[in-house]
């Protein structure tokens, strides 16, 4: 997050809540510290940041803005100031209570919480005992863990119940020159800032779209038994299919192609913003140059993993979705195929038909052709989508808007050259 300023002091524990925000819905931090400054009377500063001063703790709330969302950062420390002591990690675990008491005033529900102890050493082999004590000492066991430039960062293998998902806690122990302490830790908190707000955001759209993944084996088992069911029938003989029946065919094949082409445009806008997110994530990560710590999978390793996971069913979606769309489009074969043949049983046998059956029939060759130039107007408009979303993502759903009437008319031209062929 550009143009953040830290306090100046060494923190001890630390809270970081990303809030997901609707474009254009970007809350005033004096709305969102409104409580705080009621109930501790701190001031808010210009840098849209609190320092609260009470008997025990030092505690300094800063706002963040981020393309991506909003991130609400929380540090303490004593308020004798002794923040930069070189003591154990178990040390610092009675200023959590005091961020609790910060965090349970803030209003909205969070997308990602990070909480953090942070301890300083004076060097690595002092840091890595600081934590086999904290370790040792709360039975506790290392997720993931890594050296990022002079900070080892470990993840702890806990399960949260309380905060929303995904939410970690985090041990950071800064080894190594004291001077830049200060700066390094800072820094390092804000990068933190961004990954809560990326793996949170990764999180919500999966989310969003769980009960669909969910419902994907059934809804795809209920729609291939259709198309098997339909498929069956139109392999009787001809004379048993009655128009009434094509009728009924084409217009399941119509609601059910509007449908998948629904679901497989939204949930190829949801890919692309995951798409981004992921490219963040791993340009982030890639500054940290993270080198592994005993025999831990780095944090890197692991969050890129999870982020992975959770983008891989969107595109299993889309990809099982356009195969249901492809084998609806056999069954307009089939039905083309049918009506081609009773047409020319009608043209020989022309005398034993009814005029009822032929005007039927004609009626259902023409909803067929309108049909085939809906699904060409369709497959031509997602093309022109992908292209959009590639060269012109911001106004993708505007150009795809203006595309439309094109790709109608190119499908309408398309179906004439072909039916004037045959």
């Amino acid at each position: 997050m550009r143009g953040v300023e830290s306090p100046g002091w060494l923190p001890l524990s630390m809270r970081i809540l990303a809030y997901h925000v609707d474009p254009g819905d970007v809350r005033e931090p004096s709305i969102i510290f409104e409580k705080l400054i009621q109930k501790y009377g701190a001031e808010l500063e210009r840098d849209s940041s609190l320092n609260i001063e009470t008997e025990s703790a030092q505690i300094y709330v800063k706002y963040l803005i981020e393309k991506e969302g909003q991130v609400v950062l929380l540090a303490a420390r004593s308020s004798e100031g002794e923040g930069g002591s070189y003591e154990s990690i178990s040390a610092y675990d009675n200023y959590n209570d005091r961020l609790d008491n910060v965090y349970d005033t803030l209003t909205g529900v969070p997308i990602a919480v990070y909480s953090i102890r942070f301890a300083y050493a004076i060097d690595e082999k002092k840091a890595k005992d600081f934590l086999q004590e904290y370790l040792n000492n709360s039975k506790s066991k290392g997720k993931s863990a890594g050296i990022i430039r002079n900070i080892i960062m470990v993840t702890l293998n806990r399960v949260e119940t309380i905060t929303p998902k995904p939410s970690r806690e985090i041990l950071v122990v800064h080894c190594g020159n004291a001077g830049r302490a200060v700066d390094d830790v800072w820094n390092f908190s804000h990068e933190l800032c961004h990954l809560a707000l990326y793996m949170g955001k990764m999180y919500q759209l999966f989310l969003e779209r769980s009960l669909m993944f969910d419902q994907m084996d059934a809804s795809e088992s209920n729609t291939q038994i259709w198309i098997n069911d339909i498929l069956a029938k139109m392999r009787r003989p001809v004379d048993e299919i009655q128009p009434t029946d094509l009728e009924d065919i084409l217009k399941e094949i119509t609601i059910q192609f509007s449908r998948l082409s629904t679901l497989v445009g939204s949930m190829r806008r949801d890919k692309v913003k995951a798409g981004d997110l992921h490219r963040s994530l791993l340009n982030l990560l890639k500054t940290w140059g993270e080198k592994p710590l005993e025999d831990y999978l780095t944090n890197s390793v692991v969050d890129i993993g999870m982020f992975e996971n959770m983008m891989a069913p969107f595109s299993d979606f889309i990809e099982r979705t356009e195969a249901l769309m492809t084998q609806l489009n056999t069954v307009l074969d089939s039905v083309r195929t049918y009506l081609g043949i009773k047409q020319q049983k009608i043209s020989i046998q022309e005398e034993m038909s009814s005029k009822e059956q032929l005007i039927r029939l004609v009626s259902l060759q023409e909803t067929l052709h309108k049909l085939e130039v809906i699904i060409v107007a369709v497959y031509l408009t997602e093309m022109a989508r992908i292209i959009f979303e590639a060269v012109m993502h911001e106004h993708v759903h505007i150009l795809t808007a203006l595309f439309v009437p094109i790709a109608l008319v190119i499908s309408v031209i398309i179906g004439r050259l072909l039916h004037k062929e045959h």
